[in-house]
Order: structure tokens, then sequence, then C-alpha cells
């Protein structure tokens, strides 16, 4: 049997990473800047894969955010499982506006893929697990994993602070996530050093997800880190960006440590 660590625990970490991002002094009004992100992935401190994260602009007025990870060679003759993300989101009267979400593992059962389908004429929200199916009466403000992640990176960058709470429809349930400010701290990486500020989700099942954004780099994590009673599980590290469609410099690949 397939050793399930690699989708199960990458799957809680990459729904609470990705992130679309502006600076202050450069975002548009939107806060909202096209770009492409190359994260290595590490289980209890072993690499174990690459994750490509991309925000840009789609049609008719909508963004998409995409995320696909892979396991690397040796980590893939244990678990072949790829993930599959997209949002689906747009801007409105100012305000952010989930429209669709979701998730895939090829090489895994369909029993794991997940969706969440957002109708703001009807006021609803229909969503999956498999073949499992559930009807959320649909609040302004509430969205799904990916967009939430979207709206805490800009709200940093057009406020400064993060919402008090998100609400998340994720794994049919809904669900009220809460940030906290955690310290600050310099992280070294193949394209720089980056100032970062820490903040912190805590869960009552001992988990903690920490985020440490850079306001120098559009407030994207530059790491990201679960740990369950203090033990870090899966961590992510950036190690390649560029900015779409206004650059084409190559991404660097390395490794990121602290300075």
């Amino acid at each position: 049997m397939r050793d399930p660590v690699w989708p199960c625990a990458l799957v809680a970490l990459l729904g609470m990473l990705i992130t679309p991002c502006g600076s202050a002094a450069s975002a548009p009004p939107s806060g909202l800047v096209a770009y492409r992100a190359v994260y290595s992935v590490h289980l209890d401190g072993i690499g174990i894969g690459i994750s490509h994260l991309t925000l840009k602009p789609g049609p008719k007025g909508l963004w998409i955010c995409h995320s696909e990870a892979k396991p690397n060679a040796f980590f893939g003759l244990f678990d072949s499982a790829q993930l599959n993300e997209q949002s689906r989101f747009r801007i409105r009267h100012g305000r952010m506006e989930a429209l669709f979400y979701s998730l895939t593992e090829p090489g895994r059962s369909p029993q794991h893929d997940q969706g969440v389908r957002f109708d703001w004429r009807k006021h609803f929200a229909y969503a999956h697990v498999g073949p499992h199916k559930k009807v959320f009466p649909l609040r302004s403000g509430e969205m799904d994993r990916l967009s939430a992640q979207i709206a805490l990176s800009r709200d940093l960058v057009l406020h400064g602070r993060p919402p008090k709470v998100f609400r998340v429809i994720n794994h049919n349930h809904l669900h009220r996530y809460h940030f906290v400010m955690g310290g600050k701290r310099k992280w070294r990486t193949p394209i720089g050093i980056f100032p970062t500020v820490a903040y912190v989700r805590r869960s009552l099942k001992g988990a903690t997800l920490t985020f440490w954004c850079a306001s120098t780099l559009y407030e994207i994590p530059i790491v990201a880190r679960q740990t369950r009673h203090g033990h870090p599980t899966i961590t992510l590290h950036l190690i390649g960006f560029r900015r779409l469609p206004t650059t084409s410099t190559h991404q660097v690949l390395g490794k990121v440590t602290p300075r």
C-alpha cells in the first residue's frame, strides 16, 4: 500500500500557502500581482518534492491561482501521488469573491477529489468531496482555502494586517481561521535575503501553521511550516520566483537557510 503521508500532509499546508501578492510600493489598486514561484518541499527535514505556484489574470476579469506539487524521484518510489489545485475569483466592489475551487490528486482515487462552486446570485455554495455533496448558505466574505490565502496576502499588501477571521469552505465544512503575528526573522534564499514577519494559525488539535511573509517580495511566504505539538512536519522553502508577464528572468534553484 502506498504511504499517504505526501498527499495528506502537503494538501493541508499547500491549501494554506498559496498567496498572491504585491508590495505596498508597487502593487496595483487590486493588491494583486501576477507571478510564478517555486518551493522545495520537506517532510520531517527530508526533501521530498517541488511545488509550483502561479497567480495570473484570466478572462473577463477573473484571477486564477494554480498549484502543482510533485514528489521527487526517490520519494516517488514510495508515493506517486501529485497535487493539483486551482481557485478562480474576482474583485468586485473592492472585495474578493471566490467563484470556483478544485483539488485533484492524479495517481490516487477520485474519492479524494474536492471542489466548491460559489453562486453569488442565488447565495449558495455547492461543495463536494468525492461523491459526498453539501450545500452551504453563502454569506459575503466566504471563500475556498486558496482564495482565503489570496485574501490574507492581499490584506497585508493593502492594509498591513490580516483580517481578524477567515470563513473558509474546506472538506465539506465551514471553518473559521485566525492568524496572529508571531515575530520577525530574516531568511537567505537563492534570490536574496528577505526580512519576514511570521503569521501564525493554531488549531485546537495541536497543529500550527506559520508563514514567514516578505513585504519586499509582494508579501509571498518565503518559508511556510506546519508543526504538530512543536514538531515540524511539512516545510516549504522558496527557491525560485519571477513576476508575470513583465519579466523573463530564469528561476534560480538552491537551498534556503536562516541567516
